[in-house]
């Protein structure tokens, strides 16, 4: 099998495409969205990721709701 041989230019290109790899690794490990994901629920869940299971959802209420009505 005859393999091409590699020009200045793809080598180029493989150690840039390593680099751009390499640094959205790096950022995901430093800054994890994790707080700021929904887990498919509205913007009215709050959500916790667990280190091991399920992420534990929590619904968020309004001030004004029916929550406060309870003690009238």
């Amino acid at each position: 099998m005859n393999w091409p041989y590699l020009r200045r230019g793809d080598i180029r290109g493989i150690i840039i495409m390593a680099a751009v790899l390499a640094a959205i690794v790096f950022g995901e490990l430093l800054f994890p969205r994790l707080g700021q994901q929904n887990f498919g629920f509205g913007p009215e869940w709050q959500c916790i990721r667990m280190e091991k299971g399920d992420p534990i959802c929590v619904k968020l209420v309004e001030k004004d709701g029916p929550a406060n009505e309870r003690g009238k």
